[in-house]
């Protein structure tokens, strides 16, 4: 079976569940971690979004999740490492047909630029009425042209995202992230 990629509407229950996750990575990374944020299409009221819910935590060292990988695993997190993007550790949680994905935990050290540069999108697309709908837009055309294609679903979306990306920081370039 091949995941597929659907977007559905935005879902009030989505807070809900990120609370119930930070919960269980406060528990796990609590020597570690110096933050957690929901981030994500499911963190922005309104906007279509795959029913997965994305977590920022923020570690002051970022090798120091490497020795929580057995917590994750107990927790129902597969490990997998940087997944692509350097600096980063990456769980995914699974759902039980072992193929569509419920939750991604995705770790960052508070120095890296990645942290701010995920907060900035975010808070960015929440207060600019445009951006937000031409996100939304983007997502809508690239879920129907690849939908059973992950890795070019993101990747159409990429110019759009890094677009809306400049945008906010430079909004944004008086405040701290």
């Amino acid at each position: 079976m091949q995941r597929k990629i659907i977007l559905v509407p935005y879902d009030e229950n989505w807070k809900h569940q990120f609370a119930l996750i930070k919960d269980v990575l406060n528990n796990i990374f609590f020597d570690v971690s110096t933050n957690i944020h929901h981030i994500g299409s499911t963190s922005m009221p309104g906007m279509l979004a795959k029913p997965i819910i994305d977590v920022m935590v923020i570690v002051n060292d970022i090798d120091a999740v490497d020795g929580l990988n057995d917590k994750m695993k107990e927790a129902g997190y597969m490990p997998k490492g940087e997944h692509g993007i350097t600096g980063r550790r990456y769980f995914q949680k699974l759902s039980d047909d072992g193929i569509n994905h419920l939750e991604h935990i995705h770790c960052f050290a508070s120095d890296n630029q990645l942290v701010k540069d995920h907060l900035m999108f975010r808070d960015y697309l929440l207060i600019n009425q445009d951006a937000f709908y031409e996100y939304l837009g983007i997502k809508a055309l690239s879920a129907r042209l690849y939908s059973l294609d992950p890795v070019k679903y993101t990747k159409f979306k990429s110019d759009c995202i890094e677009s809306i990306l400049d945008d906010a920081r430079e909004y944004f370039v008086d405040h701290q992230y």
